[in-house]
């Protein structure tokens, strides 16, 4: 079965997922270099995969905003990369949905908690038609993590940083412990010393963010032409279990968490990317020859080699005789209806015909004419031919063939010419008489 590879950009890494029949997808990480992932950083992982052995037959891509889109079309040309399904994130997370057979709605809230901000929409499913969206930067996955690390910091059992490492250090232990509390009640130090943070603490400290996203939501449902059934929770803040509960409470609908949040948008995008190279048509072979390859004889050999080679295989390979046809069956044709002496142009014109003779009556015979007499005999008389045919006994005319008509006449000449008579002038040289030859002196 073909494989298709799906991928999107998230704050610990670029995301690809592999599936080969849009149920079980296989996840793999590629790091990058800087906070956020660029265009170049993508090109680089698509290069990576396309160049493998098993290189997928199909390859979409998850964008997070069209700004990124183009980048990234610039930097696959760079890497010599084509034939890459580029989508958006919310295009993608709608194709998920709609391949999901648990997922029974239509028209969604789709709440996309993820690293730098809150993306909302309200979307038809089936149509992927999008009725309202829009964004928040002021709760994101970033926010909860300065906001753990700032409680951490107030514990005073963790330093303070003073490098951009030990920052960034802090950050990503921080992270850590948020994620941990989405499936534990407490953290607590490797020797168990030091409590660090429980789930309780950790919901006071973002409920009230999570309480204003939940507004801004149920407006944002409120403004669109037809309500949602259900709200959708994607990125990596789905997993924190306040969110569902904030959610379901404030607009009174179901809350739907899928299985891997965060990959689901990478996951549209190789359900996509299969899906439009599964029903592409294929373009038949005889349509790919174009005039310059059924021109390469002529271009090549020229108008009079074709003749002259034509000519060489209609003496090699002569066409089959007349009077039969292509499969070795008599051909009982018009052809045999005609007169001896008829002409080939007479002949070309009757054997076009397939009826059979006995279809067409024979023509009248023309009435006989005397042959001309040679020196008191009639040419008939001349023993060469006799009334049953060639005196060899090598043709026998039938009954029903008229005889033979006389032959046609003789061209005329062609015309001549009376140039008129052009008289070249004599020339005259002058005679020029020599002067005796002197008489030499003789001892």
């Amino acid at each position: 079965m073909m494989s298709s590879v799906g991928m999107s950009m998230g704050s610990s890494g670029i995301r690809a997922v592999r599936t080969s029949d849009g149920q079980e997808f296989s996840v793999e990480w590629f790091p990058f270099a800087g906070p956020v992932p660029d265009a170049e950083d993508v090109a680089h992982a698509i290069r990576t995969i396309v160049d493998r052995p098993d290189a997928p037959h199909s390859l979409g891509v998850a964008f997070p905003d069209p700004d990124h889109s183009a980048k990234l079309k610039t930097a696959l040309v760079e890497e010599y990369v084509s034939e890459v399904h580029i989508i958006s994130e919310i295009a993608g997370t709608i194709e998920k949905l709609r391949t999901d057979p648990d997922f029974a709605y239509r028209t969604v809230a789709i709440y996309d908690l993820g690293a730098s901000g809150l993306e909302m929409t309200i979307a038809d499913v089936e149509s992927g038609t999008i009725y309202a969206a829009t964004r928040l930067r002021d709760f994101s996955g970033a926010h909860i993590d300065d906001t753990v690390r700032d409680h951490l910091l107030t514990l005073d059992i963790l330093a303070v940083p003073r490098t951009s490492e030990e920052e960034n250090s802090l950050l990503d232990f921080s992270r850590e412990i948020k994620e941990a509390l989405s499936t534990h009640q407490a953290t607590q130090t490797s020797d168990g010393r030091f409590r660090l943070m429980d789930r309780r603490m950790f919901e006071l400290q973002i409920i009230r963010s999570a309480e204003r996203s939940a507004i801004a939501l149920r407006d944002l449902a409120e403004m669109s032409e037809i309500p949602p059934e259900v709200v959708v929770t994607i990125g990596g803040g789905a997993h924190i279990p306040l969110i569902e509960e904030v959610l379901q409470r404030y607009l009174g609908i179901p809350v739907f968490a899928p299985p891997d949040p965060e990959f689901i948008a990478a996951q549209g995008a190789a359900l996509y990317a299969s899906r439009v190279d599964g029903t592409r048509p294929v373009a038949p072979a005889t349509s790919r020859r174009s005039a310059k390859t059924m021109l390469t004889p002529l271009l090549r050999f020229g108008l009079p080699s074709i003749v002259a080679l034509g000519f060489l295989s209609w003496i090699l390979w002569p066409s089959p005789p007349p009077d039969h046809s292509v499969t070795g069956t008599p051909d009982t044709s018009v052809e045999d209806a005609v007169t001896v002496g008829t002409s080939a142009s007479t002949t070309r014109a009757t054997s076009s015909t397939s009826s059979p003779a006995a279809d067409t009556p024979p023509p009248a015979p023309p009435p006989p004419t005397p042959p001309p007499a040679l020196d008191g005999k009639v040419a008939g008389d001349s023993g060469g031919y006799s009334s049953g045919g060639y005196s060899s006994g090598g043709y026998s005319p039938r009954g029903d063939i008229a005889p033979a008509a006389p032959p046609p006449p003789p061209p005329p000449p062609p015309p001549a010419f009376n140039l008129p008579r052009i008289d070249v002038p004599q020339i005259q040289l002058p005679h020029i008489q020599l002067p005796p030859p002197p008489r030499l002196p003789f001892s």
